[in-house]
């Protein structure tokens, strides 16, 4: 039984061999056309959840629409957003409402779906990159004393790295920036309309991301594995520290990597955490809604505010920074709660003294533009996320909100370096999750067993 999941987003189109979607309930083969996996969903009546289908059978003829939909010429940042912000602020509570709502506000022109409907054939989405063995360092199956055992061969871990043919950190002395994606969305189309423009903002950065595999569905034990072998292999092949910035569950795979691996902590110079989920989520049902009381993938089993994946992450000191670290998070986070006050998942302690910077939107820019309805994928393009990455990357220790002008960031919906199609884009990762999610088998009824190094 396999997916291969090809990426088309206006039909939502996925390959699908028999597989099945939830405990019991067998798909037939999907076909290739534009009806796809969420036509199929609508019409299959061993799918017992008629939410589930009633609300796939509403989004395909939306994105059929999109195809021949114009975005008025006139549409500005302020119109776009504050079309959203009215959904993001009356819409649906999980993914599939949202996607559903997504498609049909007309939101997304064409032109942004062009990019989503082939990342999964896209080479910058491949894990299958020919990068050079390092010559000067073994890193490999461990660098130092301490580290955790790999269970990923070495030239699967070293060919998810995508390095791209502008990247010559070693030359420019420019500073290496591995950007790491969130559950259900691989790293270039993640990044694609926010972070991996970075170089606009910051010319003395080179950007390179990891990978991972299945869209980071699986186990985030085996995920970490590819952060922690990424960092050390873009540190030595660039002769210098490495930045991190992180999406959602990237920010999981990182302190994991960070904890068990302990020689990547001498090789990251900063951790930049957006909407991250360090205590997991109290509502892990947002994003399976369909399955929630029955199966769903391993990563997202292993977000739950109360799974043994974040317990283990968060004992003996690991709900502590291990190198200098900005979290940058919202109030309307949709898919990870509580974001706001004390108990907020994004929040990391400073125990080891190496500097943390905890940053709350709403509060830092509180009723400005800056501190408005963003969500999880949202926060990408905020000005103050960006800011403050920016900050974080200029000077020693975590982004510091007092050398930012905060009086003029707070009043910006996007950073100056990003426009209307980067807000779209980025908006539209949920049609990109829901695929992945759907797509994803096999479903599991629970998260898996714990590492044994861990203990």
């Amino acid at each position: 039984m396999k997916v291969n999941l090809s990426g088309s987003i206006t039909g939502l189109t996925c390959y699908i061999t028999t597989s099945t979607l939830v405990w019991g309930a067998a798909l037939r083969v999907l076909p290739t056309s534009n009806l796809g996996i969420i036509s199929t969903l609508s019409n299959d009546p061993s799918i017992s959840d008629t939410r589930l289908a009633a609300i796939a059978s509403s989004i395909l003829p939306d994105l059929i629409h999109i195809e021949s939909h114009k975005i008025p010429r006139n549409e500005s940042v302020q119109t776009a957003w504050n079309r959203l912000d009215f959904i993001l602020a009356n819409g649906s509570t999980d993914i599939l409402g949202l996607a559903n709502e997504i498609a049909t506000s007309g939101l997304i022109p064409p032109k942004i779906l062009s990019f989503p409907n082939s990342y999964g054939k896209s080479k910058f989405n491949a894990p299958h990159h020919t990068n050079p063995s390092l010559k000067r360092l073994s890193i490999y199956p461990f660098k130092a004393k301490g580290d955790a055992p790999y269970s990923v061969a070495e030239d699967i871990l070293r060919a998810a790295i995508h390095i791209p043919k502008s990247f010559s950190c070693d030359k420019n002395k420019k500073i290496p920036v591995l950007l790491v994606p969130g559950t259900a969305v691989p790293a270039a189309m993640t990044f694609y309309y926010n972070f991996g423009k970075l170089g606009r903002a910051l010319p003395e950065t080179d950007i390179v991301w990891v990978n991972i595999p299945r869209a980071s569905l699986d186990d985030i034990q085996s995920n970490a594995e590819y952060v922690a072998y990424a960092l050390n292999y873009i540190s030595a092949l660039c002769l210098t520290k490495a930045a991190v910035i992180s999406w959602s569950q990237g920010a999981l795979n990182i302190q994991w990597a960070l904890k068990y691996w302990p020689s990547t902590r001498d090789v990251v110079s900063d951790f930049i955490a957006i909407s991250p989920d360090f205590h997991g989520t109290m509502v892990r049902w947002l994003v399976c809604p369909f399955l929630h009381l029955v199966a769903c993938t391993p990563s997202i089993w292993q977000q739950g505010w109360d799974a043994k994946f974040i317990q283990v992450l968060r004992s003996r000191g690991g709900d502590s920074a291990y190198v200098p670290t900005t979290t940058i998070y919202s109030s309307f986070d949709q898919v990870v709660k509580p974001m706001s006050g004390g108990d907020a998942s994004a929040i990391l302690s400073d125990q080891r003294g190496v500097g943390v910077s905890n940053n709350h939107l709403q509060t830092i820019c509180a009723n400005q533009a800056a501190g408005g309805v963003y969500t999880h994928e949202g926060v990408l393009y905020n000005p103050l996320a960006w800011a403050l990455a920016a900050d974080a990357l200029r000077h020693d220790g975590p982004g510091n909100i007092t050398r930012i002008d905060t009086r003029k960031v707070c009043k910006q919906i996007l950073p100056p370096y990003l426009e209307l199609n980067d807000l779209l884009g980025t908006e539209a990762l949920m049609l990109v999750a829901l695929v992945e999610i759907l797509a994803y088998f096999p479903k599991v009824f629970g998260e898996p067993s714990i590492a044994s190094y861990a203990f």
